[in-house]
């Protein structure tokens, strides 16, 4: 069953990642940064130069992940169908979702997360630890839950082995505690609810509470509610990166799943039909985020163009089009996170042609399609080429 299951996520991770146009995120992956991620897109961009090649690898680690959390739930459910559920609810949450069609380090975090919770309370998990300090900096939130987990279970000789993992991931990689300091608790509650679905959220945040204050814990809770709660607690003063804190909560769903399994096994049958409710109305509702993050242009025809979370992908891979149809290979723009995307389509950096989102003096206005009908404006202005003939007519 979970095989089928798999085929059929892998066609929903190629639909969606085959609709998007390269982000501004990914283009600084692909351009700017030079971490481990880089190297391996730039390698494939290197060779095919296709939106689909360069995510390929993290469609195919979602999928991975979806099977490694499916044998980790195993260990926490003693019947497959329950095992099952929960695979399902987490291979649907818009955070894996989402982050599983474009390029993002967060489905490689999520895997190795995996692996070494999978693999925990054998001698793996510790040389996984040692391996995963030099990998990424996000792996501190990590080492400090297996901390907090080995201190509760009375093993300090571990839990002095992450808690100094903990301190050298810090030392290597810094904490990053500048800028004004600002409160942004709102709008990381609010991104949490949008990476689970606010139905989901809720029950989530029900979950990690109702077994942090009565509830045996374990190794998969004290990852989850650490990744969560460090998130809200620096988010009072600074705004946080949630691809750092994201993989490590979402596999909070093992709680979530465990703890209404249980309220709705232990009531008599004539008494779990306001639960069986609930239940279906939180998994529509997941399901309808679902829906609005696949088929996401059809929001263009509710919401104006730039409100649109997508909006960038639309307009970078349009935008490309229009220009390589009028012959334009090379363009002078000042926003530099669409340079950046438009350097994707093989667009160049040049003096001219003048490019903008906004009017400029002298400049020819060119209607960019997005979806739904809905278009937007950009600019392009060539006072000092005009007689060359450099551009064809507009």
């Amino acid at each position: 069953m979970i095989f089928a299951y798999l085929l059929l996520y892998a066609l929903i991770l190629l639909y969606g990642a085959s609709k998007l146009g390269i982000g501004v995120e990914e283009a600084k992956i692909l351009f700017v940064k030079h971490d481990w991620l880089h190297h391996l897109i730039f390698w494939l961009y290197e060779r095919w130069q296709s939106k689909l090649a360069i995510r390929l690898p993290v469609i195919l680690v979602t999928l991975f992940n979806v099977t490694l959390f499916w044998f980790l739930a195993k260990k926490y459910f003693k019947k497959s169908q329950d095992a099952l559920l929960a695979t399902v609810i987490f291979s649907l949450l818009p955070a894996v979702i989402g982050s599983g069609v474009v390029v993002n380090k967060a489905p490689f975090l999520l895997f190795f997360t995996l692996l070494f919770l999978l693999f925990y309370h054998a001698w793996f998990d510790l040389v996984l630890a040692v391996g995963l300090l030099f990998l990424d900096k996000a792996f501190a939130i990590l080492f400090f839950g297996a901390a907090l987990y080995e201190i509760y279970v009375k093993r300090y000789k571990k839990a002095l082995f992450y808690t100094l993992l903990f301190v050298a991931s810090l030392w290597l990689y810094g904490f990053e505690v500048g800028g004004r300091p600002r409160s942004y608790f709102l709008d990381t509650f609010a991104i949490f609810s949008a990476i689970f679905s606010p139905l989901v959220f809720l029950y989530y945040f029900y979950s990690l509470y109702r077994v942090g204050v009565k509830e045996p814990k374990d190794i998969v809770w004290f990852v989850s509610a650490t990744a969560f709660l460090f998130a809200l607690v620096l988010s009072f003063r600074q705004r946080i990166h949630m691809v750092d804190f994201a993989p490590f909560a979402v596999i909070g769903v093992i709680v979530m799943v465990r703890i209404f399994l249980h309220s709705f096994r232990v009531r008599l049958p004539k008494y779990r039909k306001k639960l069986a409710i609930a239940f279906w109305v939180v998994v529509a509702s997941l399901l309808l985020n679902d829906v609005a993050l696949l088929f996401n242009e059809s929001l263009f025809a509710f919401l104006p163009p730039k409100k649109h979370f997508a909006y960038r992908y639309y307009l970078a891979k349009n935008l490309a089009k229009r220009l390589h149809s009028l012959g334009i290979s090379c363009v002078s723009l000042k926003e530099r996170s669409l340079a950046m995307q438009l350097r994707f389509y093989n667009i160049r950096s040049c003096r001219y042609p003048l490019l903008a989102t906004h009017s400029l003096p002298n400049a020819k206005e060119l209607k960019i399609p997005l979806a739904m009908g809905k278009t937007i404006s950009v600019f392009v202005t060539y006072s000092n080429m005009k007689s060359s003939g450099f551009l064809p007519s507009l």
